[in-house]
């Protein structure tokens, strides 16, 4: 049944689109309270992951943007270094890494988003186990100074939306685990002693 490339249309695309979004969110849909949360968390993760994504490319084409605008980003980095207290080079370098190793850290946590919408209780092993490699490798390559001073405002308050907003649902649905745990094992009692 495929058609000849003239005569596909874009909501040809479709069916591809729910088998993706199948295959990553499942065929269940959870409560509103997890989608709620999913989707805050969801937005929060596509802001970082986005700026993470646009400083790379921005990073690899440092050398176009020159050429074509005049302006030197690799420049503007070595002073931000340096007012940093690091060497400019040391710190270019160590920036180009960390950026392009955090694109599969933000895989990971995107990983456990979807197992978050699942419902699945190990999810909080990869969004906290992602957010603390993230951490990590920030404060050991580019220093607690570069949180303080160079992650913006907005950027903090999304990483409080996605911890906050785990740690709610990872409780919560704990919680709701115990109690299903719980009616379960009382409801066998009692048709025993109804007999």
């Amino acid at each position: 049944m495929k058609k000849p490339i003239d005569q596909l249309k874009p909501e040809d695309a479709i069916p591809l689109f729910v088998k993706i979004k199948k295959l990553i969110l499942g065929n269940k849909k959870p409560d509103g309270f997890t989608r709620l949360i999913f989707s805050f968390s969801l937005f929060a993760w596509f802001m970082l992951m986005s700026w993470n994504s646009i400083s790379y490319f921005v990073l690899l084409t440092s050398d176009i943007i020159e050429k074509n605008k005049g302006f030197s980003v690799q420049e503007v980095i070595i002073k931000n270094g340096q007012k940093l207290g690091f060497n400019g080079e040391e710190f270019l370098a160590s920036l180009h890494g960390f950026l392009f190793h955090n694109l599969f850290i933000w895989l990971l946590i995107f990983i456990g988003l979807a197992l978050m919408y699942r419902k699945k209780r190990i999810y909080t092993l990869f969004v906290f186990g992602g957010l603390m490699i993230h951490f990590v490798y920030m404060f050991f390559t580019l220093g607690f100074q570069y949180f303080i001073e160079d992650i913006s405002f907005f950027d903090k308050i999304l990483y409080f939306i996605l911890i906050l907003g785990t740690l709610i649902h990872s409780f919560l649905i704990s919680k709701e685990k115990e109690t299903a745990l719980k009616n379960s094992v009382s409801e066998p009692n009692e048709d025993s002693e109804n007999l």
